[in-house]
């Protein structure tokens, strides 16, 4: 009788807590929904840089007070966020535009992470300046260490982009960006970069731009020519125990 009341009552308990719980972050994702609009949609530049930098404060210390955001799905924030997890959703990146810059677009940013049952996050307390934002996480396995190639856009002007592919790792509690696990035959490198002219590729649907990919153990990094025009042809680096070795051109 007594495991069965136990039962009962942690029946009616924790899904409630979970609804509790899940409302709270419905409630906040709301509220910063409305703070990016109010922001974004500014057209006087100083109060737009006022709201922005308050959006950017609170935002940042909501997600790293709150470490089950990790998992939250922030399906209607992720509409004007950047918002990118990894499949085993250990690592998530949340970028979005400062609208303070012009062509050159100004992001900010904050990391969160799970390492031994743990949350952290990364972020610069004041308002960052960065002209990244990360679009797509892929988790790979390398000599049993997990690693997440984390696809990262750049905005310098209307013409002038860039994509990057980053190795990054979750070891001793900490997020480590320096391992070199792309190998070309005489260097080896912790990240690529393309840099290319965006009116080369704007007839794409997608958005964000998917020029690097992954794909059957196979990393395509698109070849780009001297003037930064985006080819159909793709750098191959392939998977193997230890890291990418670039095989040729496809």
């Amino acid at each position: 009788m007594f495991k069965y009341t136990c039962f009962l009552i942690a029946f009616f308990i924790f899904p409630n807590a979970f609804r509790a719980q899940n409302t709270k972050l419905e409630n906040k994702e709301q509220y910063f929904l409305t703070q990016y609009k109010k922001y974004s949609e500014n057209e006087d530049y100083d109060s737009k840089a006022d709201e922005s930098l308050k959006f950017s404060g609170e935002f940042k210390k909501f997600i790293a007070e709150n470490p089950e955001t990790l998992t939250y799905d922030f399906k209607l924030l992720k509409k004007k966020l950047f918002i990118a997890t990894s499949a085993d959703k250990k690592l998530r990146f949340y970028g979005w535009d400062t609208e303070l810059g012009g062509t050159m677009k100004s992001f900010d940013q904050i990391i969160q992470y799970s390492s031994n049952g743990k949350t952290k996050t990364i972020f610069n307390k004041d308002q960052a300046d960065t002209a990244y934002f990360t679009s797509e996480i892929i988790k790979v396995t390398l000599n049993k260490q997990i690693y997440y190639l984390v696809i990262s856009n750049g905005i310098f002007s209307s013409k002038d982009n860039s994509q990057r592919v980053q190795a990054f790792t979750i070891s001793n509690n900490r997020l480590i960006d320096s391992n070199k696990i792309f190998r070309t035959k005489t260097t080896a490198l912790n990240k690529i970069q393309i840099d290319f002219d965006f009116f080369s590729v704007v007839n794409r649907p997608e958005r964000p731009l998917k020029l690097i990919k992954f794909e059957q153990n196979k990393l395509y990094i698109p070849l780009v020519d001297k003037e930064g025009k985006v080819s159909d042809k793709f750098l191959i680096y392939q998977l193997n125990n230890n890291y990418f070795q670039y095989i040729g051109i496809q």
